[in-house]
């Protein structure tokens, strides 16, 4: 794949190319979609191995956090390596990751926002009024982390939604906005009503991860809550990167979220990993170091 993907900024269509060169090159990959975006844009997924045992990692919740796609899609295309030449992970033979694991992976689920943030909004856009009114009246979308109706994906969640919508009215939100704002009611979104419905029909899964920026912390649990096992795993994925194991404060960003969900709802664990520091959006050039002091962690959710 062109090397430059990762030196540059991703939207929704070079992940597309991204995605169909990968798939193209590696026939033990497979690519569908899960759904469409509010503004029709395909929500690619990719599937790779057999197995039992399914995994689930997803990126780009937030417009400003488009970095974690590409670190998806360069971990993908460094585990298809591994599996095409039959290499050793991290101790671990990849025919048996390939025979026991079910590897599923939702980059982007957000193109929108993700487009939003990097492109701004032309006039030509259905949504061009609204969004201009939901972003303070400003053409400057740099700071967007929600999707095209204005509504923060990972806060639109069937996790603890109620009990969000107060701490909204403290926070002066009462409508589509930049970011926070969780929607009319739980899964009011085609993202979210799409990957909720992928999981729904594929569960139960081993393990789902969520990559977000920035911290480089990694949470687990939900309202106090651990499934069987979450604990232990999440040790090895902080031992393996460095990153701080944490529990949610309370306040806004303990609500609605996916790993809260899965978590609530299938009692098996879930875990958000914070990924980099800085100040969002990170730079493209924050990429690849991001990717490298992370690699071992994610190869090692692999076999955990």
């Amino acid at each position: 794949m062109d090397k430059n993907f990762y030196k540059n900024e991703i939207d929704h269509k070079s992940l597309l190319i991204a995605l169909n060169t990968l798939s193209k090159k590696y026939d033990k990959l497979f690519m569908t979609t899960i759904g469409s975006s509010l503004l029709g844009k395909p929500i690619p997924a990719v599937r790779i191995g057999e197995g039992k045992s399914k995994l689930l990692y997803v990126g780009t919740h937030h417009g400003m956090e488009r970095i974690t796609t590409g670190i998806l899609i360069r971990f993908l295309e460094e585990l298809c390596e591994y599996l095409s030449y039959s290499r050793m992970i991290y101790g671990v033979s990849s025919e048996y990751i390939l025979k026991t694991r079910c590897i599923y992976m939702i980059p982007m689920l957000n193109p929108d926002g993700a487009d939003i943030q990097l492109h701004g909004v032309t006039e030509d856009n259905i949504m061009y009024q609204r969004l201009i009114e939901m972003n303070n009246k400003s053409s400057d979308f740099s700071h967007w982390q929600a999707n095209a109706r204005g509504v923060d994906l990972n806060h639109n969640y069937n996790a603890g939604f109620e009990e969000y919508k107060n701490i909204e009215k403290e926070l002066g939100i009462y409508g589509g906005s930049a970011t926070r704002y969780s929607g009319e009611y739980p899964e009011s979104e085609p993202e979210t009503s799409a990957i909720t419905a992928f999981i729904r029909t594929l569960s139960p899964f081993k393990y789902i991860f969520t990559l977000h920026t920035q911290g480089e912390e990694i949470y687990s649990g939900y309202n106090g809550h651990e499934p069987k096992g979450s604990r232990r795993a999440a040790s090895v994925l902080a031992n393996a990167s460095g990153y701080t194991l944490c529990q949610p404060e309370s306040g806004a960003a303990s609500y609605g979220g996916l790993k809260d969900w899965y978590v609530s709802e299938y009692d098996a664990p879930a875990y958000t990993i914070e990924c980099g520091r800085g100040t969002n959006p990170l730079p493209p050039s924050d990429l690849i170091p991001i990717y490298v002091s992370i690699r071992k962690m994610l190869f090692k959710s692999l076999i955990l």
